[in-house]
């Protein structure tokens, strides 16, 4: 009975070993620590001067920013205006992006059209073309849309593009050997296979129009995070300065997550390289 006993038990154990195991992860103790440590000599140096705070205020003094900034109609209504012209101008670069990277990539005529204004827009700084979005469509939100689409665009539509020229062609030889239509192996074949591209083209995507609404807010605005940076920035606030820069930080980090998480969920639709 003992040694019957015992033998049920084992499960049970090696499962919680299991569970501990599984809780203690190194690799993530080493981030936290690493981030912990960073932001504990950041205040250090802050605090005793060794870099002028004015330059890199402290974490304990941004916490603070940050308290009393929440409580503001301003900072929501900046952060609601930076949110609506990123939202917009984003949904623009999925909802044509997507498309056009996938037909261009699978039709070759259409490939032919579309191809050289692609290329040739993609390696033209965005930066450079800001005056000429500004005066177009002046410092409002609308300039912003414009700026963050373009910025978008291109890492979706060429992700979408690189995902129907890695198609595994002896599944689509495989399929028209059994007098599939075209429109079937798009359906069934081409489309789901993009799916793992489109995910890493809106991840970079959005790392982009980030990057395209603070810059154009820094440009030219009357209204958004990045006119509060630049308001707080003449000021002399750096603390506010920072709560601006890290409520950027947060949303990209919130949001590529998720996406990395979609990733890694549609990983095994991604076609083998070999």
């Amino acid at each position: 009975m003992q040694k019957n006993e015992a033998v049920q038990l084992q499960p049970g154990l090696i499962k919680s070993k299991r569970k501990k195991q599984q809780k203690v992860n190194p690799t993530f103790l080493l981030s936290v620590s690493t981030v912990v440590l960073f932001f504990i000599g950041w205040e250090v140096i802050s605090r005793y001067e060794w870099v002028d705070p004015l330059f890199i205020s402290s974490p304990i003094a941004i916490i603070q920013a940050s308290v009393v900034m929440v409580q503001e109609p301003k900072f929501w209504s900046n952060l609601g205006v930076s949110g609506y012209e990123f939202g917009i101008g984003f949904l623009l670069a999925m909802l044509i992006g997507i498309p056009m990277g996938v037909l261009s990539g699978w039709n070759k005529t259409f490939n032919a059209i579309v191809n050289p204004f692609i290329s040739g827009l993609y390696v033209t700084p965005k930066v450079t073309l800001l005056p000429v979005i500004i005066i177009a469509f002046g410092i409002g939100p609308m300039s912003k849309i414009v700026i963050v689409f373009l910025m978008a665009f291109f890492p979706i539509v060429m992700s979408a593009q690189k995902a129907m020229n890695t198609l595994d062609q002896d599944l689509i030889k495989a399929a028209r050997t059994f007098t599939a239509s075209e429109w079937q192996i798009f359906k069934t074949i081409a489309l789901p296979s993009t799916v793992p591209f489109l995910l890493t083209g809106i991840r970079l995507g959005i790392g982009q129009g980030l990057i395209g609404v603070v810059v154009g807010e820094l440009f030219a605005s009357s209204a958004g995070i990045g006119f509060q940076l630049t308001t707080d920035g003449q000021n002399l606030m750096t603390d506010r300065m920072f709560v601006g820069v890290l409520v950027i930080t947060l949303t990209g980090i919130l949001l590529t997550g998720i996406l990395g998480m979609l990733e890694r969920r549609f990983s095994s639709w991604q076609p083998s390289q070999d």
